[in-house]
């Protein structure tokens, strides 16, 4: 099937007015780990007033749009600061209100728009709305989710309702003494689940959404979108092996009670009609919900919605992350084909490699398999997601002996061969700086023209062309290790070509793609190849490419 991505023309939504409802159809997104990023006080810890340092770093790359993970106060920073107390204010170590409202004005001056993150589904157990609910302090005796016991056992121990089982392990309820009841949790037992079947609770969110949408916040990934409602009859999950029927934890279960439901979907619905009201209320530019759900199945589509029930603006597609590098071309032409052909009519794609929750590419495959994924979530169709130092092809811990955990991709930034990078001038920064950092920086990455930052910036700034932007995309396996995916707008022509195999490959694009020019001219290539930008390429000659290759093509101009 032949896939015309026209994102500038979207069917959900119809230009009016003064209001800019295109500007995150194509737009280059980067996810900021804030404390991470840069630290602009010395404590150690990235924070906004290190973001606002470094506003330029995104306009020189092209970035667009930035995201940042929680800034709320966090008393723990339990699972990297998503025990929120307060969601309307900001994390002492992430700075103060002003200083985010210095981000916004300083964001503005450069063109860049901010989505943050917003943390629905739970809050941190030490949250007023939760100390109440404990309390059965009304309205908030119903904002969590509460069940009692299902019994005792012989030693008056409360048996949870059902055998549900939280995400990080162990059951998804957590007996509370005062209240003499279950609370639910799908993540770790201080981040307790919010009731979102209360309306209270959603009012609540909807005052929130627009206290940060009058500070000009462009829009909000919604956190753990699929695990928002469970189901309200509390059945037990179906066992995935129904002859030994054993427990050790959530993969023993189907997890369809508390994963995916459609009033997950609903709930993000009601949001999405109240976003709307605030885009036309406030006027400038459409505001966006972006929710993270991690599907590979139908249930991706349906936070779409439809022309004439709008959910999503888009949801989170993660595919790219679940690969491993054996997989071939066929592989990849069925994965990127089968997500975009199935997308609802107008609606747009988009990609990432990587994020806050998995270990950098870099790191499991190597920095040349790295960047062929890199360019495929650069280069393909729709909207792109690059997390902080995947400019750089940054890997994971450096250090002998050290094993890969959730620190080892949330290091801090690498900025230049000065002390911690160039980070913070504190001398024990909370997490420590990989030894890598004198020969991976954007300092010495910026003044190498051949570098992963200066390709990654020449693929941004493609992005930005009509042809990358609309054009139309179609996809080949050129043979069993070689893929590739064209880009064309009307006279416009790119190919795109990823040797994914560990060895090398000679093979025939005129066969294979059909169509092309006698002779093409590189425009980006990999640094293991055999080749430099501005080499021409005889298309009716085989061509050889190293292993892990890749390649952008244009026709040469006469």
């Amino acid at each position: 099937m032949k896939v015309l991505l026209l994102v500038a023309f979207c069917l959900f939504h119809t230009i009016s007015g003064t209001i800019d409802r295109t500007w995150w159809r194509n737009t280059t997104l980067y996810q900021v780990l804030l404390p991470s990023f840069m630290d602009g006080n010395g404590d150690g810890f990235g924070d906004l007033k290190g973001l606002i340092s470094k506003l330029d770093h995104f306009v020189d790359l092209g970035i667009e749009t930035v995201l940042i993970t929680p800034h709320y106060p966090s008393p723990n920073m339990n699972n990297a600061g998503y025990d929120i107390t307060n969601y309307t204010d900001v994390n002492r170590l992430s700075g103060t209100m002003q200083d985010f409202d210095d981000l916004m004005r300083e964001m503005k001056k450069r063109g860049l728009k901010l989505i943050i993150d917003m943390v629905i589904n739970h809050s941190g157990d030490q949250h007023p709305w939760f100390i109440n609910s404990v309390n059965r302090v009304e309205p908030y005796t119903d904002y969590y989710v509460w069940k009692d016991a299902k019994g005792f056992d012989i030693n008056r121990n409360p048996i949870p309702p059902n055998n549900w089982q939280a995400l990080y392990g162990g059951s998804i309820w957590k007996w509370n003494t005062k209240r003499q009841q279950f609370y639910l949790h799908q993540f770790i037992e201080q981040m307790p689940d919010l009731n979102l079947r209360n309306n209270l609770v959603l009012d609540e969110f909807k005052k929130i959404f627009e206290f940060w949408a009058n500070k000009g916040v462009a829009g909000f990934r919604l956190d753990a979108a699929e695990h928002f409602v469970e189901d309200d009859q509390l059945r037990n999950e179906p066992f995935i092996n129904l002859s030994t029927q054993i427990l050790r934890g959530r993969n023993d279960l189907s997890n369809i009670f508390t994963q995916f439901l459609w009033e997950s979907v609903e709930v993000i619905h009601e949001f999405r009609t109240f976003i709307d009201s605030l885009t036309e209320k406030i006027g400038d530019f459409e505001r966006i919900l972006i929710p993270e759900t991690h599907s590979q199945r139908k249930e991706l589509y349906e936070y779409y919605g439809s022309k004439n029930h709008n959910i999503a603006h888009f949801p989170f597609n993660f595919w790219l992350t679940y690969t491993n590098r054996y997989e071939n071309a066929y592989y990849y032409k069925n994965l990127i084909e089968g997500y975009l052909n199935c997308l609802p009519e107008g609606a747009v794609a988009n990609w990432n490699s990587e994020n806050h929750d998995i270990p950098r590419r870099a790191e499991v495959f190597n920095e040349e398999y790295e960047f062929i994924l890199t360019s495929m979530v650069l280069l393909l169709p729709g909207i792109s997601f690059t997390y902080y130092g995947q400019e750089l092809g940054l890997a994971g811990w450096h250090f002998p002996g050290r094993e890969q955990t959730m620190e080892a991709f949330r290091l801090p930034m690498q900025w230049d061969d000065t002390t911690n990078a160039g980070f913070s001038n504190n001398s024990r920064p909370y997490l420590p700086v990989s030894l890598n950092y004198n020969q991976i920086n954007v300092k010495k990455q910026k003044a190498d023209e051949n570098s992963h930052y200066n390709k990654v910036k020449k693929m941004i700034s493609l992005r930005k062309t009509n042809v990358f932007k609309y054009g139309e995309f179609k996809s080949y396996a050129v043979s069993h290790w070689v893929y590739s995916f064209t880009r064309k707008w009307e006279n416009e022509l790119y190919v795109m070509i990823f040797n994914l195999g560990d060895g090398t490959e000679f093979v025939d694009l005129h066969q294979s793609i059909g169509n092309l020019p006698n002779v093409m001219v590189i425009e980006l290539a990999s640094r293991n190849s055999d080749y430099k930008t501005g080499n021409e390429i005889q298309i009716n000659q085989k061509l050889k490419l190293q292993p892990h290759v890749a390649l952008v093509l244009h026709p040469k101009k006469n």
